[in-house]
This record gives C-alpha cells, structure tokens and sequence, in this order.
C-alpha cells in the first residue's frame, strides 16, 4: 500500500503545479513539435526518450554510486529520476502509480525502465518539463541523407522477400554490427516497418499485374491447394503467357491466398472465379494444369467457361512408378515388425520433440539440394544429374516435404489386394531402406560412425527419406543407397565395435543388405532413372513444355516396350509392371490423350515424336478450330504428305551445360520416329499454313536435336512466315505440362513459414509468396 504521508504533499504540489501551468505547457509542446517537424505529440515524446536513453544510463551510474543499503538512501534512489515528483512505486517494483490520475492508474515500469511512465505524464497530464533533451538526436538526423535511407530500405525489404529472410533478420546483432559500420547512423527497418512497406508493395505489383495483363490474349493456369501441418489452407494460382506477338513465354504467381473454406469444388470454383475477374482475365484462360484432386477438377469443369483442363504429366508418372512397383503397399503381416521398428531402445535412441524439431530446422538451413529457397527462381536449363554430384549434402530428413499436404498422394495405392510376387520383394527391400535410415537418425553413436565414415571418404552426401506425395523421391533415396554402398557395408561390418545393446544390434542386422539386396537397388535404379530425368525436363517454367511432355512419354513408353539382350530377367519383369500402369494412366482417356497431341503438334519436339496418322487427325482438328472462328481467319487448306521413317538426330552442339534432355536420352537410348520427307509441290495455295509448317518443322528437325528450347526458337524463327499457326501456337503453348509452378509455391511457403514459425500471419505470408518472383534487385 502507498503511504498517505507521501501522496498527500506530492498530490498537493503536482495539482497547482498542473493549474498554473497547464497553458503554458500545451504551447510549449505544440511548440517543439513545430520547431522539429513532429506530427503528434506522441512522436516527440518517444524522440526525445531515445536520446536521452544513454545520458540517462550516466546519471543512474553516478546516483548508484552515492546509495546506500539504509531506507533513507533507497527513497533518494528512487527519486533520483524527476517522473517520481508525479508518482510513487508499488510494492511490485516493475510497477508504479501516477498520482495524477483520478484512478490512480498503474504504470508499467519493468526492469527499472521509466520510458512508459515518462510518456504518460507528458502526453496525458502535459508535464512538459519531463521532455528530454534532443541534441544527440538531432546531430545524427542532420548527418545521414534521408533520400538514402529509403533507398537503403527499400533494398532490404526487397532483400527480405527476394531471399525468404525472416522480417527482423536486420535487427539481430550480427548483421546490425555490419550495417552499423558499413553505413554509420543508418538504422535498419524493423519487423513492423517491413510489414507496413509489405503491405504497399502487394497493392503495388497486384495493380501492375492487372496492367500487364491486359494486352494477353490468352494465359493458361496451374492451380492447387495446400495445407501446412497445422492445417492452414492456402491456394496458388499461376499464370503463363506469350506477350503479344511474341514466343518468350512469361510465367508468374496471380494469385496466393489463404482459404480458409472448406475444400469443396463449389467454394474452389467462386473463389477461382472472383480471383480472374479480379485480374481481367476470366475470359482469356484457355487451359488449367491441375493434378488429379477431385474437388480441382469438378471445380474447373463448374466454371463452364470452355476451358481446357489438362492433368499433370508428372502427377501420372507418379502414380505410375508408385503404383506400378509398389512402393507405397502396406502389407498387413508386417504391422507389428513397424511398431517393433519404431521403439526407443535406450538412451543412445532417444529424440524428444524439441530435438528434433531442432535437427529438422538445421537439416533445412543446411540442405543446398532441396529447391524449397529458390523453388521460383530456378533456372530451366540446370538440371542437377545426382550420379555425378558430391557438393551438396542431401540430409536425412523428410522435413520439407512432410509438410506439405496435397492432392498428390491422391490414388497411391497402399492396398496389398493383388499383390504380385515382384512387388513383394521390392516392398521388404524399400521398407529396409526406409528401416535403416530411421535407424540411423535416431541413434547418436550410428550417427556419428555413418558421419566420420562419410568424411574419411570425403563423401559430402547422406541417405535421404522418400515421401509418398514427392515424385521421383524413392528413387533419390535409392540412388544414395547406391552412392553411399561402401560406408552402409562398413556400419554393418563393424556393429559389434559400436558399443550397441545387444537388441540395437539385433535390430540393426535385421536391415543388413545382401548381395541380392544390391543387386536389385541397381536394377530399380537403372528402371527408373529415365523416369526421373523425364519429370525434370517437362517440369520448367521459362519454356513451353506441352510438346516436351509427349516426346518424353513417347520414349517412355518404348523403353518399357523393348528389351535390350543383356537385361535380367528381374528388369524385365520391373518393365513389365511399369508398362502395364502405363498404360493406365496415359492411355485410357482418350480426351486429354488427344489434347496432349494436339499440344505436341506444335512443338518440334513433339511433332517428331507423332506418326502421321496423328499428324494428320491433328490438322484436322486445326482446321476445325479455324473454321469455328477462333481467330477470325481465313479457312485453311491442307496437302497431306506421304510418310517415311526417320531417325531423330542427337547431334552434339556448343553446350558447355548437359540439358535434361541429353540425360534423359542418355538413360534410354536412341529410338526411331515416324516422321515426313518433304516433297517439291508447286501447286499453289492461298494459305497454306500447315503445309509450310510440316515443310519448316522437318527441316527444323533435321538441324537440331531434341532440346527443351527448340519450341521457343522454331516460332521466334517462322511465327511471322505462319500467321494462322503462330496464333494458334501461342494459345496451345502457353499450358504448362505438369502443375510443378504451383508446387514451387507451396515449397516457398512451407520454408517461409518454418523460418518464421507462428509469427508470419497468412496474409504476409501470401504477400511474401505473391511478391517473389515480382521482387528485381
């Protein structure tokens, strides 16, 4: 309680002391406010606080000198600062009590700080004489150029978004010691000034993407939706276009928002609906890259817009390789041997949940080849071949992708209803695999061997977990079996040095590899390597992959059909498997099959990669489309070509750089097409379009090898010379092949969030998102 001997002579002096100059100081203070260029009297307060926190660091100094342990000598410290003429300290010390208050309010004071205490008194009860003085302040105002501060705020909030860095990465003292002597009295932007400025620039670029839009013609979409582990929804919708009268396709996030609607095709469709005639483009999609999410493609087909839907090649390749082999099958008699696997044994495998939680967080700094920090800036023509790469460290976790909750486990059978004797094997094999990785990260000791021995051997990459909804991830996990074969015998060579209970080392012999074991990771290996260079090549953004897609499935489907001499009969049989999947998911429905040609027929890529029967259905397709008055044209008339076969050429040009392409050529070998010899017809046509289109493209063909770049550069070359077509062109090539865009979305968001944690509310989060690809440096 505060003695009533101290209020009451406090209260007596501070209330004449408010009486008499209550005027006064409200002129004074509207006074310093105009004399310095303040905009409220709360702002001069807190200025005036900031300078004078070191001044007021040296009086406390000298006060504490002079104090003594008596009570007498504890009242004067408590004094010591003028704000204690207006008010008394609680019992609480991180409290005290304005005097001047009807209510007697209680202000914070933690840790001794008066600074809350001080803006109170001046802004509510005008004691003016409790302004600090300001010419520190006003000496380092004076000295740094405000024009360059902006400037160097606007270059870290756009280093901020560009980089995925946390929003107060420039207030930690490192990197504040840095700036401090690189640019003296220059005070970075803190986490509120980051978001403020945030928040401008997404109104910014959102106009401005409305601008750019308006002279495309036509944009095609990926879309889907997303939900993190705390299950916060959100859906992403990318754009790709040509510029008008150009072939450089342009692609970009429209669209990243929270969805915080139950996932039902009705509330996708309005919510994709408002998103299009938000930007001005409902009426200029021509087609929707999605993967096979039931909600996503009722919610397309709602929008009765005659709209093209085309499902994600990869997503069908996925589900080919997954289903086909197995890899996902849960056998029932094996229940009990996971929960056996999953037990902590002792305290040499023993992780709680803050120490993982730290391992995943490190693993996600540290690993270089998960694409998740630069999902939107990778470039299309670098391509990682994991046989040949030992600079990055590929870490044992399923951090990233375990996160991320999509359509993309959609269809993975987990069912061991007819299961067949080979998908048997490969399931104890992968399941031995995923056994012994667990293994090893949950112990410390094998930890610690598998690392030394790694570094012995000047090995940098590690076993990686495969994840059900990744494509191509349990070949990866596979391929660093094979990659780190030496060390994985030598831990269980020496399992008996290692100081185990004797259960860890019964446990660990359980996922020792034979011979055969070996053998049969190289056979999967060999099978499933042109898959995974396939789903690279058609996964980019900066070029029209539609064409890319069907060449590539073409030769997959010729690899699985033809067998090569030398090949095991284990292979043949893993072919086998693969094939007849393959022909599920590819060719079964006949409507996106034919929209897939009719795409391909437009890229040189896939021309050489169609018969001239499908050539010649897709001309007639063409000719339809042109007489319906899709681009107000004249009608067309075509002169049908006599077919031989040809051979594609895989002449070696000047790249330094091996494209996805070439590698994935390279694990399948050369193959024969179907192909047009051009003959000499000197009839002539008004417009003959497809005509000099078949006449151009072969020869095109015969100078160039398969390369994701030649569709760009055939209509750079000949879209003026083929007026009908390269409008056409435009229009079909501009449908991604894989819905991949708006995967690198959702990897950028899960890193984003992960850095950030709780912190990063979803509207910043979607700003962040949207705003990357917009961001120049």
């Amino acid at each position: 309680m505060i003695s009533k001997t101290i209020l009451t002579p406090i209260t007596d002096c501070t209330n004449n002391d408010a009486n008499n100059n209550e005027p006064t100081q409200t002129n004074s203070l509207s006074s310093y406010a105009a004399s310095y260029g303040y905009d409220s009297d709360a702002e001069l307060v807190e200025f005036r606080e900031v300078q004078h926190q070191n001044n007021n660091n040296k009086t406390n100094s000298k006060s504490n000198e002079n104090v003594s342990s008596d009570t007498t000598n504890e009242t004067k410290l408590l004094h010591s600062s003028a704000v204690w003429q207006y008010a008394v300290r609680d019992d609480n010390r991180n409290y005290a009590t304005c005097c001047l208050c009807p209510d007697n309010k209680r202000i914070s004071t933690n840790n001794g700080s008066t600074t809350t205490l001080r803006k109170h008194l001046i802004v509510k009860h005008n004691k003016l004489d409790l302004i600090l003085p300001n010419n520190k302040r006003k000496r380092n105002k004076t000295l740094f150029n405000p024009i360059k501060k902006q400037q160097l705020h606007h270059m870290l909030i756009n280093c901020i978004i560009r980089d995925g860095r946390t929003f107060n990465d420039f207030e930690k003292a490192g990197i504040k010691k840095i700036l401090q002597v690189l640019v003296p009295d220059y005070e970075p932007p803190n986490r509120f000034a980051v978001v403020r400025h945030l928040k401008r620039l997404n109104v910014f670029h959102h106009k401005q993407l409305i601008d750019q839009l308006t002279s495309v013609n036509n944009i095609s979409l990926t879309m889907d939706l997303w939900s993190n582990r705390q299950m916060r929804s959100f859906l992403v919708i990318t754009g790709h276009y040509f510029a008008e009268n150009k072939f450089d396709l342009q692609s970009t996030v429209l669209s990243f928002s929270t969805f915080d609607k139950q996932h039902a095709a009705v509330e996708i469709s309005r919510t994709l609906q408002s998103k299009l005639k938000e930007l001005n483009i409902l009426q200029k999609v021509v087609g929707v890259t999605c993967d096979g999410g039931k909600n996503i493609i009722r919610a397309i087909d709602d929008l009765d817009l005659n709209i093209k839907r085309v499902w994600c090649v990869a997503h069908r390749i996925h589900l080919t390789i997954t289903n086909g082999l197995g890899f996902w099958i849960v056998k029932k008699e094996t229940d009990e041997e996971n929960t056996i696997i999953q037990e902590e044994e002792s305290t040499n495998v023993v992780m709680n949940d803050q120490e993982e939680e730290m391992l995943i967080a490190e693993e996600v700094l540290n690993n270089n080849k998960m694409d998740i920090t630069d999902g939107l800036e990778l470039d299309d023509n670098e391509f990682i071949d994991i046989n040949h790469d030992n600079n990055d460290e590929e870490l044992t976790s399923d951090a990233v992708d375990d996160e991320i909750i999509d359509n993309w486990t959609e269809g993975v059978n987990e069912s061991d209803v007819n299961i067949v004797y080979d998908q048997e094997i490969i399931i104890c094999l992968i399941q031995k695999c995923r056994g012994l990785i667990s293994m090893i990260k949950r112990s410390t000791i094998i930890t610690l061997f598998f690392d030394t021995e790694r570094k012995k051997q000047n090995i940098k990459r590690n076993l990686c977990y495969d994840v059900k909804s990744r494509w191509n991830s349990t070949y990866c996990m596979i391929d660093s079996f094979l990659y780190l074969r030496e060390v994985i015998d030598k831990l269980f060579n020496c399992k008996h040095q290692l100081h185990l209970r004797p259960k860890q080392v019964a446990k660990l012999s359980g996922f020792e590899f034979t011979s055969n074991d070996w053998m049969i990771l190289s056979q999967l290996h060999l099978v499933l390597r042109p898959f995974f260079h396939a789903t690279k090549a058609m996964s980019g953004r900066r070029y029209p992959s539609m064409g890319i897609a069907f060449y590539l499935l073409t030769r997959l489907k010729y690899f699985l059909q033809h067998h090569d001499k030398k090949e095991s009969l284990m292979v043949k049989h893993f072919k086998q498997l693969l094939l007849a999947k393959f022909l599920y998911y590819f060719e079964t429905d006949d409507d996106q099959m034919s929209l897939l040609k009719v795409h391909a027929y437009f890229d040189p890529v896939g021309f050489a990669a169609l018969t001239d029967v499908e050539k010649r259905s897709v001309e007639q397709s063409i000719k339809i489309m042109v007489a319906d008055e899709i681009f107000h044209s004249t009608e067309v008339t075509t002169t049908l070509l006599p077919t031989t076969t040809t051979i594609i050429t895989t002449n070696t040009t000047n790249k330094s750089n091996t494209s996805a392409i070439d590698l994935f050529n390279e694990a399948i070998g050369e193959a024969a097409y179907e192909g047009s010899t051009i003959r000499q017809n000197t009839k002539a046509t008004i417009i003959n379009d497809i005509y000099n289109y078949r006449n151009y493209v072969t020869h095109f063909n015969l100078k160039h090898k398969p390369d994701i770049a030649l569709s760009s550069i055939f209509w750079q070359s000949y879209g003026q010379q083929l007026p009908i077509l390269g409008k056409l062109a435009q229009k079909i090539l501009s449908t991604p092949s894989t819905s991949v865009p708006s995967e690198n979305c959702f990897s950028v968001s899960a890193f984003l969030g992960r850095k950030e944690r709780a912190r990063l509310t979803g509207e910043n989060l979607s700003s962040s998102v949207f705003l990357k690809d917009k961001i120049t440096l």
